[in-house]
């Protein structure tokens, strides 16, 4: 059941604001209030501890707030604290440099699906980075991957495509990193249709099956 707003704690409340200014470049306090469901005292109060902490920072020019340096730190801790991406990143710039086309790892987080790490293409025309994006699980090839290795007793690597369902001139195929029986991550090749496509998936697939497969080995083995 999800809380009222009124009865959330202020940990909660704290979290809804960051998560607005994700994804927004910055926010003036007026639309905060709106799109909390908070008075603008509570916002105030919201925004001076999260500000003391250097989690947000105010514009000068503007008055507006937008995330802060802080955040950088924090996303780093977060990463340098996942043993399965230290081990995978080998393994993802290999990946890329075979099709010169982006490599990300996502994670499923409560329903919905987060890109954390990327290897970029070098490529004129780039799809838009997904780093930090949220979606629901439901609706990206990443996610519907790791929903489906949540259900399975033993490891299996399912393979899940989207061709222009998530962004349109899109596509991107995707299978799960596990350790052991447990689906860690899933792994992903994004790029535009025009080179990701029916026509040449199945050259994609083999050769993620094939980097997915070493990733979990390794995992499995430590």
């Amino acid at each position: 059941m999800v809380k009222k707003k009124e009865s959330k704690s202020s940990l909660e409340k704290a979290l809804d604001l960051i998560e607005i200014l994700k994804e927004k470049d910055e926010v003036g306090v007026t639309e905060l209030s709106k799109l909390l469901g908070l008075n603008k005292n509570n916002v105030f109060r919201l925004l001076a501890t999260l500000q003391v902490e250097g989690i947000i920072e105010q514009e000068e020019e503007t008055g507006h707030y937008k995330l802060g340096k802080k955040v950088l730190y924090l996303e780093y801790a977060y990463l340098r604290g996942l043993r399965f991406l230290k081990e995978a990143k080998p393994f993802l710039k290999e990946l890329r440099n075979m099709f010169n086309e982006t490599v990300y790892i996502s994670v499923l987080h409560n329903t919905d699906l987060v890109y954390i790490y990327a290897e970029e293409a070098n490529r004129s025309v780039l799809v838009h980075s997904r780093i930090g994006k949220r979606y629901s699980a439901e609706t990206a090839a990443p996610g519907k991957a790791l929903l489906k290795a949540k259900k399975l007793k033993k490891a299996d690597y399912i393979v899940e495509y989207d061709f222009e369902g998530l962004e349109p001139e899109v596509s991107e195929i995707s299978t799960v990193l596990w350790d052991d029986k447990t689906p860690k991550a899933a792994i992903s090749i994004v790029a535009p249709i025009s080179r990701l496509n029916p026509s040449n998936i199945l050259e994609f697939k083999e050769k993620l099956l094939d980097i997915a497969g070493r990733v979990s080995n390794k995992l499995s083995s430590k």
